[in-house]
């Protein structure tokens, strides 16, 4: 009795009027469903247990510049040089970021991104900032800005001639997250430019190369789940149940010679194959 109810699911016959239950608009709309409840609970469980769903990075302050100046040098403009007050200016914006629980170049009380510049005192001609949360490398992050072409024109600005990171670790909406803070700026007083060009320093220190700037890496104390991961585990799921079944019942389908008068199994394959290509492809982290 159980072995043909669950025939009915998957093999097209005269108890499902030929056509596999799983197939059927109910039964699809029920796997929509079970797809959005596991978004509402991945939502709920960031409210009622923050902290413990996240995305852990291996981004660091040397390997941001680092690639920021590749990316200038490939287009034929000066690196920048690494600032120390503007690497404090834009770790302070991170920090008010995961602070006020807000994600956007102005806070909810105000302050703008001149405001950390203002704080540190300092003097700029001209000055930029990009924001960057929830991805895993620096190359990622890059990537990111460089298609942006808002972000993509402060990395290629030939005005500036300074740059500061922030990298920070934090819970932003009930998710652990990593926020990267670029600040670039050019000085007013353009005789003191070397001043304050020292390495990148974190807590403890490693001992560098001369000129060399240190590696900021804050690591995730613990594990934390990715909410994309859970998102493309539970369709990948879904997908593959239902494109077995759609396989099963195109199989007896053709072997039984039935003809239907609704839309042909090979249409659906294709369907549910472009979605599964564009959950599979899902990028990581959000640019600001």
């Amino acid at each position: 009795m159980v072995k043909r109810k669950l025939s009915l699911l998957f093999i097209p016959q005269a108890g499902n009027n030929y056509k596999a239950l799983l197939t059927q608009p109910s039964f699809l709309g029920l796997f929509i469903a079970l797809y959005l409840l596991n978004q509402s609970l991945v939502k709920s469980f960031t409210i009622f247990k923050p902290g413990v769903l996240g995305y852990s990075s291996k981004i660091t302050v040397s390997k941001i510049v680092k690639l920021t100046n590749l990316e200038r040098v490939k287009h034929h403009l000066q690196p920048l040089n690494y600032n120390a007050d503007l690497s404090l200016s834009a770790t302070n914006k991170a920090k008010d970021m995961f602070k006020e629980n807000y994600w956007a170049h102005n806070s909810p009380s105000g302050k703008t991104p001149w405001d950390f510049f203002k704080e540190i005192d300092y003097q700029y001609s001209v000055a930029g900032e990009n924001l960057a949360k929830d991805f895993y490398d620096n190359e990622s992050v890059i990537k990111a800005w460089m298609k942006s072409p808002t972000h993509r024109e402060n990395i290629l600005h030939p005005k500036y001639l300074e740059i500061g990171i922030g990298v920070v670790d934090g819970t932003l909406n009930g998710v652990k997250t990593t926020l990267v803070v670029q600040h670039f700026g050019r000085p007013l007083d353009l005789a003191n430019l070397q001043e304050n060009q020292l390495a990148p320093t974190d807590s403890p220190l490693i001992p560098v190369s001369a000129g060399q700037p240190q590696v900021l890496s804050q690591q995730q104390s613990k594990q934390l789940i990715s909410p994309l991961q859970i998102s493309k585990t539970v369709g990948a799921v879904l997908f593959m149940v239902l494109i077995s079944v759609m396989f099963i019942d195109g199989y007896f389908t053709i072997k039984n010679k039935t003809k239907r008068l609704s839309g042909s199994v090979t249409g659906h394959i294709s369907f549910l194959a472009i979605i599964f290509m564009l959950l599979l492809f899902s990028q990581q982290g959000s640019i600001f």
